[in-house]
């Protein structure tokens, strides 16, 4: 270990004992080969060269910024996301909080006060959304149009023209890497109670700084699947019961009539995807996949799928046992939740359940439905007010 990087993680152990007991959490090892530091959760890598150019105070700043990625949990949520637009996300994620705890980061670095107390992978959607829109413009309006050999743009953004940082924008302060050890649900749970350890000792010393106590909160706050709560939600309309109007007949030849385990048929399922612009294109499309899986496992009488900004712009309607295709999503005004909801009353619908994704910036109906309601928000929830009526889901893509 370069003697510079003992000496700044020895400083933060003294003066800074939230960063310094993780610190000592992860290997330091040296790598020629980055460009500047990287973390994954187990080890810290630097390159000798990189930290010749860092002053004391910048280093130290590195070594917090790369400390604060791991107890954020970056190196264990990348998934299949592309590496360097995931890489830029956790770092406008983090930059402000690091400098707002008095660190220094060498100049110039990623920050934008448009993500300020925003996660990582609400930042990567907003990359993402973009990184399309500027393949769009080149393209003349085709997405995918410049991609090689006539191939469209993937659906996730994954390795689009645009993934990678723009030639001109600021280098990173280090690379986030995935955590290398097939343990990782089990490393994740060990960071999360170290980070909090970490930060019951440093409140305890009077040297946890505020702008770190919504993060360790949201860091070290248990994942919940939200596909996972959806198809629970929906599920609960199958009320399986026994009835003794359709006898069990693996008895009936003994002469006894007893009930038998019978799943009364699902009615309308609604969905309705929030078209005002607000939800990206990467969240709508992992959306339509869930309602896709949702409808085959339900079956319902039918699926019925609104489009709506202000009103509703799109009404899909499939039978049970029809071929689902959904449209691309139709809209792009402002936000208001009241027309589907009204359309459902017109029309003397009752469904079964209704799921609305948005980002629960909206005017919400007067009246409380009869139906059982789900709103999946892409806001997470302890940014946004809760709704007047039905269950609420954070949806993390």
């Amino acid at each position: 270990m370069d003697p510079r990087i003992s000496k700044q993680r020895s400083a933060l152990v003294l003066d800074q004992p939230f960063f310094g007991s993780l610190a000592l959490r992860l290997k330091v090892v040296e790598d020629p080969a980055c460009k500047t530091f990287w973390v994954d959760g187990e080890s810290l890598g630097y390159n000798p060269a990189f930290l010749a150019t860092l002053n004391d105070l910048e280093c130290r700043g590195i070594l917090a910024h790369e400390i604060l990625h791991v107890a954020n949990g970056h190196c264990f949520r990348q998934g299949p996301r592309d590496a360097d637009r995931w890489n830029d996300a956790c770092d406008y994620a983090i930059n402000p909080v690091v400098k707002q705890a008095g660190f220094v980061l060498p100049s110039p670095h990623l920050d934008d006060a448009r993500f300020h107390g925003k996660s990582a992978e609400e930042i990567y959607a907003v990359l993402t959304q973009e990184a399309r829109q500027k393949e769009k413009e080149k393209s003349g309006g085709k997405p995918g149009a410049n991609a090689p050999d006539g191939q469209k743009t993937p659906a996730n953004g994954a390795n689009t023209p645009s993934a990678a940082p723009e030639p001109d924008a600021p280098p990173s302060c280090g690379e986030v890497r995935p955590y290398p050890g097939p343990d990782m649900p089990v490393k994740e749970a060990e960071w999360k109670v170290a980070t909090l350890q970490a930060a019951k000792a440093a409140k305890m010393r009077g040297a946890l700084p505020g702008s770190l106590a919504s993060l360790v909160d949201a860091a070290t706050e248990p994942s919940v699947d939200w596909r996972a709560i959806l198809m629970r939600f929906a599920q609960q309309v199958t009320n399986d019961d026994y009835s003794w109007a359709m006898p069990n007949r693996r008895y009936l030849h003994m002469g006894l009539y007893l009930p038998s385990l019978h799943s009364p048929a699902v009615g309308d399922a609604v969905f309705v995807r929030d078209s005002s612009g607000s939800v990206f294109d990467e969240t709508q499309a992992q959306f339509a996949a869930e309602v896709i899986n949702v409808a085959e496992v339900v079956r319902p009488a039918r699926l019925i799928v609104m489009d709506c900004d202000t009103r509703v712009t799109q009404v899909q309607v499939f039978e049970r046992g029809d071929p689902i295709e959904l449209a691309p999503v139709k809209g792009g005004g402002g936000t208001s939740f009241v027309d589907p909801f009204r359309r459902l009353e017109e029309e003397g619908i009752s469904p079964a359940f209704l799921v609305y994704l948005t980002d629960m910036d909206g005017r919400f109906p007067d009246v409380t439905p009869s139906y059982p309601v789900l709103w999946a928000s892409t806001t997470p929830l302890n940014r946004v007010a809760p709704a007047p009526f039905g269950e609420m889901v954070e949806v993390i893509v």
